[in-house]
């Protein structure tokens, strides 16, 4: 048997959502491929139609209209999703980067949106209203549907799970920049679309797996931008034998996937030895083991039983930081991109070059965490580092910041040097493990002001515009190994009748989080 691998990927990056593609899809496959081990380009097959006043339908614009969404016409679908499939065909390299082509199902928007992924091209978009009708379509080919954002109001783009095939789709989507699916609570609800909100009962991730069904959980943004696998709006983890179509399609049905918010947290799940996404016969004894590498500090994880918390395991407080002279393993997050906002000084987006060493010890690996296109991959080599980034140039107020952690070995008294655009920041690696820092260009700051407005240093009565227009970066606490990884062991001796599923929750610090998919357990005369 295949040895198991760990893959991240983007199953819901939305194209052909307004008119034409833009950036083209080669631009956005080839952005993808910077960071992430597989794609699946969501064609969006509907579009809008903007009603003026007057009943008179026009183009989409900036004056006050309805927005109606239908299906778009058959010779437009059939040419976008040409070239959609072309695209997919094209940028798949087995072993690098693997693509599948799929299409955003909506039908005629009472049974839920599907997206639906073929195992490779061929096969055409199916122009049908109804859940029963797609299924039809789909059953005997190679595809899968999957339900997302499905904690909104059923039947009205949430499903109905009485109509569930749980073999044409065997996960659902459980996190995206919709929100969280999960249950009805509200702590990460769906509340960024103020259409289809609010999130409520019916739909959600746990009402499906209390009717039965077997579903295993996925992420992905369902984002419009140019920019797949966005960071902190949702990513799916495959754990499959091999990086190609065939090998994460086995996954995905046999549900070795889970979702992440973002940061690639690594999640190990057993019951009685058998991995996520099993049915198994139930034991005596029940014994649950979980495993959680983070990509900061861990806070807490849950194993859930029914959908019920039966084990908690708080991590905060129960390790410390390892001793001098004791070599192990770190984190260190590096985020940039505050500083003025769009438009504030006329400035493009900014570009970062950075560069990391350790007086002795070695660099291991990187996570990416961008969300916005123009990112460099970092380059490791022994005891430095060095990268390239490009500030966001997005919405004022919300996150603009694209990021990467390190994690590198050494012994908490080696030297680590941090440049960064010109500026530097030194000391030993326990040092940075007790606290963050910022790293604010000033200087930068004064010269600018000063040139485009006139504005005299220490004219002003406060300082406020030389911090406010800066541009700076931040330095998160390095986290050591004990901090971002955690090990338990549960054991469950209730007695099984019928089917049980077993689930994991785990969050870090910094609140991103990650969601198993189940195991599911049955009694003998089940």
């Amino acid at each position: 048997m295949k040895e198991n691998h760990l893959f991240w990927g983007e199953t819901h990056h939305n194209t052909y959502q307004f008119g034409e593609q833009n950036p083209a899809l080669d631009e956005i496959c080839r952005e993808a491929a910077k960071h992430l081990d597989f794609y699946a380009m969501a064609y969006y097959t509907s579009c809008a139609d903007a009603f003026r006043p007057g009943g008179h339908s026009v183009e989409l614009g900036g004056q006050q209209s309805l927005i109606l969404e239908k299906w778009k016409d058959g010779a437009r679908l059939k040419r976008e999703w040409a070239e959609v499939e072309a695209a997919s065909r094209r940028h798949n390299r087995p072993g690098t980067f693997v693509t599948f082509p799929g299409y955003e199902w909506q039908g005629d928007g009472s049974w839920g949106d599907h997206n639906v992924y073929y195992l490779q091209e061929g096969l055409p978009v199916f122009r049908v209203q109804t859940i029963e009708e797609l299924y039809d379509c789909l059953r005997g080919n190679r595809a899968i549907a999957i339900p997302h954002h499905t904690g909104y109001y059923v039947g009205r783009r949430a499903p109905n799970w009485g109509l569930c095939d749980d073999q044409i789709s065997p996960c659902m989507e459980v996190f995206s920049v919709h929100g969280c699916s999960e249950s009805d609570e509200e702590w990460i609800g769906l509340r960024q679309n103020s259409h289809l909100g609010p999130g409520t009962a019916g739909g959600t991730y746990q009402d499906a797996l209390n009717r039965g069904l077997h579903l295993g959980a996925i992420g992905s943004t369902d984002n419009w931008s140019n920019m797949p696998g966005h960071y902190g709006q949702g990513l799916t983890a495959c754990i499959a034998n091999e990086l190609t179509r065939q090998g994460l399609w086995e996954a995905l049905l046999a549900r070795r996937v889970y979702c992440v918010t973002g940061d690639r947290i690594q999640l190990e799940f057993t019951v009685n030895g058998a991995s996520m996404g099993s049915t198994i016969e139930a034991s005596s004894r029940q014994e649950v083991r979980v495993k959680v590498r983070g990509s900061d500090a861990v806070d807490r994880i849950e194993v859930l039983r029914d959908g019920r918390v039966m084990a908690t395991h708080c991590h905060q407080g129960t390790w410390d930081t390892p001793r001098t002279g004791v070599r192990t393993r770190f984190k260190l997050r590096i985020e940039v991109g505050w500083g003025p906002r769009p438009n504030e000084l006329d400035m493009p987006d900014r570009p970062w070059r950075g560069e990391l060493s350790l007086s002795e010890g070695h660099f291991l690996n990187y996570e990416p965490c961008w969300i916005s296109p123009g990112q460099g991959v970092p380059k490791l080599d022994g005891e430095t580092a060095t990268f390239a980034m490009r500030s966001s140039t997005g919405d004022a107020i919300k996150s603009r910041q694209n990021a990467l952690v390190f994690e590198f070995e050494a012994v908490p008294e080696a030297d680590l040097m941090i440049r960064l655009n010109g500026l530097e920041e030194r000391g030993n690696v326990l040092s940075f493990a007790n606290g963050s820092r910022v790293m604010w260009f000033r200087d930068e700051c004064v010269r600018t002001l000063h040139e485009r407005y006139g504005l005299e240093p220490g004219s002003h009565e406060r300082e406020d515009p030389y911090y406010n227009m800066a541009y700076k970066a931040k330095l998160h606490r390095a986290t050591s190994e004990p901090g971002y990884q955690a090990e338990f062991v549960v054991e469950d001796d209730e007695t099984i009748t019928g089917e049980t599923h077993y689930r994991v929750r785990a969050e870090q610090r910094n609140g991103q989080r990650a969601w198993s998919s189940p195991i599911w357990v049955r009694s003998h005369t089940a």
